[in-house]
This record gives C-alpha cells, structure tokens and sequence, in this order.
C-alpha cells in the first residue's frame, strides 16, 4: 500500500511561521481558485452559506435560531479570532488535519488537531468509508478544499476564514533548511513496506538524535512496527505535535525569510495576499509562549470500522477555553 507522508509539520510552519515575518513578500502565495463546485453545490462560495437553507422564507424559525445562542456562539461573535483549515492530502482524501485559530489581540495561536478518521455523516454518501471526516476531500461537487472549510466549519462549529492545503512533499525541504530538529526517538522504529511506492523502509534506534528531512519524513511516517498491530492515529498525533513545536522554535530565527520561500512551493490557499500580508504584520512579534495545541476529544470506535468518536459536550469545552484565553491573559 502507497501510504503518503503526514504533513503535519510543513503545513503548520507554511502558516504560523508567518506570522514573524511580516517583511516577506506573501503575495508569492498561489490562491487556489480551481475547485469550484458545480451549480448542485450546497455552499456558497461567496458567503460560505449553505444555499436554500430556510427556502419558505420562514423568518420566525431564523428568529428562534438566533435566541438560542451558546456560550461558544456568544464567544465566537465576540471574537477577532481567524480561524484556518490546515490539510494535507494522501491520495483522494484528506490527512494530517488540524485547525489554526490565530487571535490578532492577544498574539495567541491555538493549533487543534482532528483525527482523520473522525466520523462525520455527510447526507447522500452512505458508502463504507465515507462516514470519515478525510473522506469528504474526495466526494463529488461538495469536496475538495472548500468543501472541507464547510464541511469542518459545521462538525466544528466555528467558522473557517481560509483553507491552507500542503503538498507533503515540503516536509524534508523545511526541515533540511532549518538543519533538522532533535528529536527523543521514544523506541526502537522499525518498518518495512515493499510494496510502497517507493519501497518504505523506516529503521530508527531508541534515543536522542537529529533528524534530516528524509528521515523526519520517515519518522512522522511511522505507524507501526513490523509484525505489530498499529498504534492509531492518537499517539502518531502527539509525537506530531511534540516535532512540530520543536521544529517552529528552531526556525524562528535568522531562516525564517527562507523557510517561508521553500514553504510557498507547497502550498494553496484561498487567503488573499493582502490578508495573508496583514496578519504576518499583527502576528510580528509571536513567540512560542503563545502557542498551545489541542486534541479533539473522544474515543476510538470498537465495532472494527476504525473510527474515532468523538465527544461533543468535551469539544465544545475544548473550543470555548481557545475562545476565552485572550479574554484572561
């Protein structure tokens, strides 16, 4: 099986490492207008809306929408934040997914990871394995990179400014840029799939030591070992999360104008070069104090589909401590 590299870390430098670098010249980000949807279509490109949402006209159920505001709307109304999908792709589906909410204010970056294989029922798309969040990248008319901003903006319940989709193959470029990232190997790595394309062959020792681009890639690659049952994707996300932080501090330094420029050959997005401008001059002086990371709650499926479940109560929780931190600190 061809499994592509996890794009973790490129994609969250392709964004947050912007944010320190207001004197690069972002207009050489390529804005992704090619995935339009066909007239079936149920989101608005303009608005993001969903089309014929109340197609009577019936204001009185609008009105008793809007009264029955949560805490999280209340928040979210009151809030500056810019929220952004960061996504990779492995093959027809997306992987690697995570949301980057950046509050202009405060200077905060909260980076929330979501499961791939966290279920999300799309009506119309029944089929075995489409009732996973990845999955919708792939289906027809409603997909692609705008279909996901829509899509995780109604599972998330927060909306979704932007999309940033990498290209996996930024990884080892970014990191050969920065020298490679130390990195606490937690156990013996060891895999070996003669069938990918290319052949994958991951051997790492247990211990400390610097991982090159290629290796990092093998690395964030890993699932599982020869012989064993995989981990899941939870642990995978958390080592992750630990390389990503680690890789972020390294390069914010003297490198970041070239960390960026190698990062841009990677990279769509519909963010417009003015915003994108914007927020790298309010985001001027991030640090990595700032930047915290997070989990979608929940808990693997045990009926054998291999789904992640997660907890609606526990992530709305979640999102409202993202929303209120500006607001204590």
């Amino acid at each position: 099986m061809n499994i592509y590299v996890k794009i973790f870390l490129v994609a969250a430098l392709c964004f947050a490492l912007m944010f320190g670098s207001g004197m690069y010249a972002f207009d050489k980000y390529y804005v992704d207008n090619s995935e339009d949807l066909t007239e079936e279509k149920i989101i608005d490109l303009n608005t993001g809306d969903e089309i014929n949402k109340n197609p009577d006209g019936n204001e009185d159920e609008t009105e008793e929408i809007v009264e029955k505001k949560s805490t999280l709307d209340l928040l979210v109304e009151e809030s500056n934040r810019l929220n952004v999908l960061v996504f990779g792709t492995d093959g027809g589906r997306a992987d690697t997914i995570f949301l980057v909410s950046y509050d202009p204010d405060k200077d905060l970056v909260d980076l929330v990871s979501v499961p791939r294989d966290t279920y999300h029922k799309v009506e119309g798309y029944n089929y075995q394995g489409q009732n996973k969040i990845n999955a919708v990248y792939g289906f027809r008319d409603i997909g692609g990179s705008k279909g996901m901003k829509y899509f995780l903006s109604e599972f998330l319940d927060v909306p979704i400014d932007y999309y940033v989709k990498v290209n996996y193959n930024g990884v080892a470029a970014i990191i050969d840029v920065i020298g490679g990232v130390e990195t606490n190997i937690p156990f013996d790595m060891n895999y070996d799939d003669p069938w990918a394309n290319p052949p994958l062959n991951i051997h790492f020792d247990k211990g400390v030591q610097t991982l090159n681009g290629k290796e990092s890639v093998e690395y964030l690659r890993w699932r599982k070992n020869n012989g064993e049952e995989g981990a899941g994707d939870l642990n995978r996300i958390s080592r992750q999360q630990d390389f990503l932080k680690k890789a972020i501090r390294k390069a914010l330094s003297l490198k970041l104008p070239k960390v960026i420029k190698t990062s841009l050959n990677y990279v769509r997005t519909d963010m417009p070069s003015s915003d994108i401008l914007n927020t790298a001059a309010q985001a001027a002086d991030f640090t990595m104090d700032n930047l915290k990371t997070y989990r979608i709650p929940g808990r693997g499926s045990t009926d054998g589909r291999g789904l992640y479940i997660h907890d609606p109560e526990a992530m709305e929780k979640m999102l409202e401590e993202i929303y209120s931190r500006g607001k204590e600190e």
